[in-house]
């Protein structure tokens, strides 16, 4: 095992912003709601999950692997939260915090990828 997932700060992260993407869809509305809602929150849902995946992992490439995962999800997280902004500029606020911490997990997740722990 890598790292102890339950220590991570970049998964504690991770996770606050998944309920932070539940909020958020819950608030959709109009044409496509639903759809842009569920897109958003699997995205979310997807970046501590690989994350974690990823501390279960025995070996670095794998571990490094699930990283990859997680930073695709966190960058597709993005992209939603960057289409809800313009969908709904009433939200803007809002979204945009959540842009940055999601930025801030990308970076994190680099940090990670860069310097993995080490196996214990």
């Amino acid at each position: 095992m890598r790292a102890h997932v339950g220590r991570l700060r970049l998964h504690q992260l991770a996770a606050t912003l998944v309920v932070d993407a539940v909020v958020l869809a819950r608030s959709f509305h109009g044409p496509g709601a639903r759809d842009r809602g569920d897109q958003l929150v699997r995205a979310a849902l997807s970046v501590p999950s690989n994350i974690a995946e990823a501390c279960g992992r025995g070996t670095l490439p794998e571990f490094r692997r699930f990283l990859v995962y997680a930073r695709g999800s966190a960058q597709e997280l993005r992209t939603q939260l960057e289409i809800a902004r313009r969908i709904d500029p009433a939200r803007t606020r809002a979204i945009v915090r959540l842009e940055c911490r999601t930025a801030l997990v990308i970076k994190m997740i680099g940090r990670l990828y860069a310097r993995p722990p080490k196996d214990t």
